[in-house]
């Protein structure tokens, strides 16, 4: 016998089914060492134990064929983490579940000195991961009634099922609940029992067959369409950077708002940089994942506690200062807000809930490199987010399908033409707009002497045009309404119910010009309503007011109304709240709807204000809530007569609350509770006209509300600061 051949005899005697390959046993060891990482001695030295090689012998080839296909699949994990051993060890439990198969007495050989023969997944059903590697992540809060749940996957993976793990505060009385709803879709769910107490939350993504999902990485992306250029640094002197090519921008002589931050408008009508703008900030445009190892599709566990809703501690919004923000929510745990920074337009979406808005360099992207006032809305029909804002002489409007991380692939401007005769030519000198059918928006904007509604398609396209509002100039009998602007919209789509709020100009005794709030709405395809004033019709203010908001609440379909006006007396500048009547068909208000005006049941309104002291309010705001009510901010604090010291404050608004210092339904729900001690801007002008908003609210549809501000500092408070995000609850 050729000594080839003995070799060959005796590997194949020695190893039997497996020749003179690497037998279970040295694949054991070799598969446990490469895969311990810094696990320390809480992973075995050999996952089949040091008595393998004899154990091995009541196999039969069928089991050393499940043992192998059990080895090749704990060669291909992750070498283990000291911060994510929990999920290590479902991984390999996961592997190890075939092993249930072994014939009797393999698997009697093997169970003394192996635990894990008997492992798959435990008997109790998925276990939470709470040491970070878990290929999800579970937000959740309650009030006193409603648990609002949300989870943001860390990896991807065709989800056929969710199930939903909860017990009590002492992870007791377990209860496995499957969600009901369409495969891969879910991101969140409302709970409508919040129970007495707290309770433990954790979920679980499963296949067609009830196992638990290994979620493949998520690729780190930058966003980077191939823009040749950043900034206005990338540009010539005569052209501007826009949606990342190099543009010539027309504009109105004389007019430097239809230009960029650093652009002046030169005749004919061409925007030039004449000076730096401060610099170029055009975000952080990086997706980011927690890693490059598949991890489990199981949640971290969370408790939750039923009780009255709380302000979250705010959190800065990068460290770049802002102005002019807006906001959007998705859910409990999703919420993204726009705002202008260092002359460009920025996008910042959370998938946390917004504690994560101080990671600049993951939740800052570039919405824009020119533009400014921007507005966003969110269609949940087709989980778009919308954004409009003026550029130039006109107004564009963008799209993003990943909650703010990418714009520029669907966009559309609207400009009005420019006379032939060279001449000056009209300008859209603002925009809101608001969810619509479809996956679409309503689009509202101010041009010349009317407000034009536009119906704009997922694909930004028009469907419909026409006028919400066109001017009615004075008249011997009639001081007539005109030169609308700042217009606010609201809808409802499932009604077709439409509200367009705005400030109008109306004539006075003696010529001169008084400010005011108005409304028009629409049901269905009709035309919209003669136009509302919002404050008393029998005896309108001389004092100018400005700056209206409106929303609907979609449980009742009722809505709402404010606006900020400059009156007499020590409260300088104050916010009113106007009501809207499906009966009248028309906006009205009434000295109980001011902010600074008390119900005599209430003890305590505005924290920290005495009947005396002359505080100045601005900037309000709605959030519709669930149970029909809504939540309402303003800005609001003590005025020396040159400079405010103000914050931001909240209260519900019921529409059915009658307070005891009128008949009329329609009234806050007390205590007003202060959002932070962080001071916010100061945006001047609160003598002569309504000071302009500095805030925005939202809320998500399930139970919370989001709100943001801009800070003020120096000495007077009025320079821009980075911006504050908070919560409720």
């Amino acid at each position: 016998m050729s000594s080839l051949r003995a070799v060959a005899v005796c590997c194949t005697l020695t190893l039997g089914l497996w020749g003179c390959a690497p037998n279970p046993c040295e694949r054991s060891t070799k598969a446990a060492k490469a895969t311990q990482g810094d696990c320390g001695d809480e992973i075995a030295a050999s996952l089949l134990g040091t008595s393998c090689t004899s154990n091995l012998r009541s196999c039969t080839e069928a089991d050393q064929k499940v043992i192998g296909d059990v080895l090749t699949c704990v060669e291909k994990m992750p070498t283990c983490s000291a911060l994510a051993k929990d999920a290590w060890r479902l991984q390999r439990d996961n592997c190890a579940a075939d092993l249930t198969t072994l014939s009797t007495a393999c698997h009697d050989a093997f169970i003394t000195s192996v635990p894990i023969i008997d492992a798959g997944m435990p008997d109790a059903g998925p276990q939470a991961i709470n040491d970070g590697g878990n290929g999800l992540v579970l937000f959740g809060v309650a009030n006193a009634d409603t648990v609002a749940l949300a989870w943001e996957p860390r990896r991807t993976a065709m989800v056929e099922k969710w199930m939903l793990i909860e017990s009590d505060a002492l992870g007791d009385n377990r209860t496995e609940t499957f969600l009901d709803m369409v495969p891969g879709t879910a991101i969140n769910f409302t709970i409508p029992d919040s129970g007495t107490s707290g309770r433990r939350y954790y979920l679980a993504g499963l296949n067609a067959n009830g196992d638990v999902l290994l979620g493949t990485p998520i690729d780190e992306v930058i966003v980077d369409a191939g823009s040749a250029c950043m900034g206005p640094d990338g540009c010539p002197d005569d052209r501007v950077c826009d949606l990342g090519q190099c543009r010539q921008q027309t504009c109105i002589t004389g007019m430097a708002s239809t230009c960029p931050g650093g652009y002046q408008c030169f005749a004919p009508g061409e925007c030039r940089r004449t000076s730096a703008d401060g610099g170029v900030f055009t975000g952080g445009g990086m997706r980011r994942d927690a890693g490059t190892a598949p991890l489990p599709f199981i949640s971290n566990e969370i408790t939750v506690s039923p009780r009255p809703p709380l302000v979250q501690p705010v959190v800065t919004v990068g460290s770049v200062a802002g102005k002019r923000p807006d906001i959007a929510a998705f859910d409990t745990a999703r919420v993204s807000l726009a705002m202008e920074q260092e002359g460009q337009l920025i996008a910042h979406p959370s998938s946390a809930r917004g504690t994560d808005f101080i990671d600049e360099a993951h939740t800052s992207f570039g919405l824009d490199t020119v533009g400014t006032r921007v507005h966003l809305a969110f269609n949940p029909d087709n989980q778009a987010l919308y954004a409009c804002y003026v550029v130039g002489r006109g107004i564009r409007v963008q799209k993003s399908v990943d909650r703010g991380q990418t714009w520029g692939v669907v966009a559309a401007t609207f400009e009005p033409p420019l006379p032939d005769d060279g001449g000056i030519g009209d300008i859209i000198r603002d925009c809101d707009l608001a969810p619509w059918k479809n996956g679409g928006v309503l689009l509202v904007t101010a041009e010349n002497e009317a407000l034009m509604i536009r119906e704009l398609s997922d694909t930004l396209g028009v469907t419909m045009m026409g006028p919400a509002f066109t001017s009615i100039m004075p008249s011997a009998s009639d001081a007539g309404v005109f030169a609308p602007s700042h217009p606010a919209i609201a809808t409802l789509p499932s009604t077709g119910v439409v509200h367009v709020t705005f400030t109008g100009t109306r004539l006075l005794t003696g010529g001169a010009a008084d400010s005011e709030p108005y409304g028009v709405f629409r049901e269905g395809a009709g035309s919209f309503s003669f136009v509302s004033r919002m404050t008393p019709f029998t005896s309108p203010s001389a004092l100018p007011e400005d700056w209206t908001t409106v929303s609907i609440n979609p449980k009742t379909g009722r809505a709402v109304g404010a606006f900020t006006t400059v009156s007499t007396g020590t409260q300088n500048s104050t916010v009113y709240i106007s009501l809207f009547s499906n009966v009248t068909r028309g906006w009205g208000t009434g000295s109980h709807l001011n902010v600074f005006v008390t119900d005599q049941n209430t003890s305590v309104w505005l924290p920290a204000k005495a009947p005396t002291d002359v505080w100045f309010a601005f900037s309000p705001q709605f959030a519709p809530l669930p149970d029909g009510t809504f939540a309402f901010s303003f800005v609001a604090g003590p005025h020396n007569g040159s400079t405010g010291d103000y914050r931001m404050y909240m209260v519900p608004f019921d529409l059915e609350r009658v307070p005891s210092i009128t008949n009329g339904r329609g009234w806050f729900i007390p205590p007003v509770v202060k959002m932070s001690e962080e001071r916010v801007l100061d945006p001047r002008g609160s003598f002569s006209s309504p000071q302009p908003p500095v805030t925005a609210l939202t809320a998500d549809g399930q139970i919370s509300v989001y709100g943001v501000f801009v800070t003020g500092s120096g000495v007077g408070g009025d320079v821009e600061g980075p911006a504050r995000f908070f919560s409720w609850p």
